[in-house]
This record gives structure tokens, C-alpha cells and sequence, in this order.
């Protein structure tokens, strides 16, 4: 197993531990609020590394930059809103559609080609996802039009977007600066929303961020290194191969949520649980 695919399993344990703890934040300080600190602070913690690598950017370069950092800003206020208002393994079920969608991108644009033994991997990821996140016995309840069910169809969409974009920008820019240009504007864009529309809410936004630094610390960092492993990975793999690999993070969310919050899940996401993280290591292995 390469470098990349070892970053990638970086990128997917973190996002993992990264979704629990945003899920956290957000009911403590708000979504804008938590996107601006994550964005906003790690941009800033990243300018003397950008600063050493000294990167020249084109124009051009800045208008996909520019553009993406518009795409980080949506949809994280859409994954954070969609989080904070509907139930997680629902949420993370149809925020999936990121997995395909992502993968699609990935062969058309990049020319990228799996083999029939990886797309059949895709697949086992793919339903090992679904069976952890999905209660069958309840979906005669409609248990997907709940509150932030449209929110996170419109929010994988998007993210799927995000993917491609960010590993499309490290391959050709650099994986660093596709994160920090994107994140800077949109940590820009937040506490300009902020500052602007939220004016009676900004003593209460510091106060909140007084009590709970700590969390959002954290949150805030494991967030960014998701990301970057995220660039390195996908800037030397394929697009394909790394998002298959990193999709499994809904599995570590749902470990996170037996062992410190107590749930009890069902024997078919335990299923789905092993299919997801076999798939990818597996697919892994063989790439």
C-alpha cells in the first residue's frame, strides 16, 4: 500500500471523528459560527507554511480558487444545517450520494478506469454504508422526509463538486494551497455574514466560543488534516480510488456514537459496518 492510500485512510478516519465532533459544535455555537472557526482559523494557522512554499498563481488559477472556496462555503453551511436539525444516520445515509457522484466525476474527467474487481468493491462500500445508516423497519415512517432530508441530498451534490474541484486544483496547483485558498474565502465570507446580518448575535457568537474553545480546537484541526491527507492522497491516486476508500468515515462516526454516546445498533449495521471497512481496505490493498 502506497503513500496516498495510507493518507487516504487518514482522511477517512478523520472526517469520521470530524462529522461527531461538528455535530457537537454546531448545537453549541451555530453552523455559520462553527464553518467560520473551521475555515477561518485554519486558514490562518496555514499562512507561514504557504508563505514557505511560495507558490505563484495564476489569474485563472485564482478564479478556481475563488470558486471553489463559494462551493466549501455552501456546502458546509448546508452539511452543518442538515446535521444540526435532522438525525445523523439519516443525514450520512443520503449524504452518500457524494460516493458515486464523486466517483462519475472522477472517470469522466480524470479518464480514470476501475477494474470489475474494484467497481464490485465500490459497490460492497457503497451498501455496507447504506446498512449502517439506514433503519429498514422504520422507513414505512418516512423516516427520509424528515427535517434535513433536502438538505443533505442538495449538500452530497455539492460536496461532490467540492471533491472533485479540490482534487482537480492539488493535482494541478498544489494540495495545500486547494485547501487554504478555498478555506480562507470562505472563513472570509462567514464573518462577513456574520459581522453583517448577525449583528445582535455576535456578543453571544464570542461568548459561545470563549466556553467551548476547546472543542472547537479540536474540531477545527481534525477537520483541516482531514482535508489535507484528503489533497496529498488524491493529488498522487486516483479520484476514484481515494473518495471509495475515505467514504467509509460514516462507519467511524457510527463507532464513535456506540462507544462514547452509548447507542445500540442493530446486527445489519454491523454488517454494514464490516462490508464498509473490509471494501476499503481491500480496495486499498489491490490499488
Amino acid at each position: 500500500m502506497n503513500l496516498a492510500l495510507i493518507l487516504a485512510f487518514g482522511a477517512m478516519l478523520c472526517w469520521g471523528i470530524g462529522d461527531f465532533l461538528i455535530q457537537r459544535t454546531v448545537k453549541k455555537i451555530g453552523v455559520l459560527e462553527t464553518l467560520a472557526w473551521i475555515t477561518g482559523s485554519s486558514a490562518v494557522i496555514m499562512i507561514p507554511i504557504i508563505i514557505y512554499r511560495g507558490i505563484a498563481l495564476s489569474p485563472n488559477d485564482i478564479l478556481l480558487l475563488t470558486l471553489l472556496g463559494a462551493l466549501t462555503f455552501v456546502s458546509g453551511m448546508l452539511d452543518f444545517k442538515a446535521l444540526s436539525i435532522g438525525k445523523l444516520s439519516v443525514m450520512e445515509t443520503i449524504m452518500a450520494i457524494e460516493l458515486p457522484l464523486t466517483i462519475m466525476l472522477g472517470v469522466i474527467a480524470f479518464n480514470e478506469s476501475l477494474s470489475g474487481g474494484q467497481w464490485l468493491l465500490v459497490l460492497m462500500i457503497f451498501i455496507g454504508i447504506i446498512l449502517v445508516s439506514v433503519n429498514f423497519k422504520n422507513l414505512h415512517h418516512r423516516d427520509f422526509l424528515e427535517k434535513g432530508s433536502i438538505l443533505a441530498i442538495i449538500s452530497g451534490i455539492v460536496f461532490a463538486l467540492v471533491n472533485f474541484f479540490s482534487a482537480s486544483l492539488a493535482k494541478t496547483i498544489d494540495p495545500m494551497i486547494a485547501i487554504w485558498f478555498p478555506w480562507l474565502a470562505c472563513g472570509t465570507l462567514c464573518i462577513i455574514y456574520i459581522s453583517r446580518f448577525k449583528k445582535r448575535h455576535f456578543r453571544q457568537f464570542v461568548k459561545n466560543s470563549y466556553n467551548h474553545w476547546k472543542l472547537i480546537a479540536l474540531v477545527s484541526l481534525v477537520d483541516l488534516a482531514a482535508w489535507l491527507f484528503y489533497a496529498f492522497a488524491v493529488e498522487k491516486e486516483e479520484l476514484s480510488i481515494t473518495i471509495a476508500i475515505t467514504e467509509s468515515y460514516i462507519v467511524i462516526a457510527l463507532i464513535l456514537g456506540v462507544i462514547i454516546n452509548k447507542e445500540k445498533i442493530r446486527p445489519l449495521q454491523y454488517l454494514g459496518a464490516a462490508l464498509a471497512i473490509i471494501g476499503s481496505i481491500v480496495i486499498g490493498i489491490i490499488s
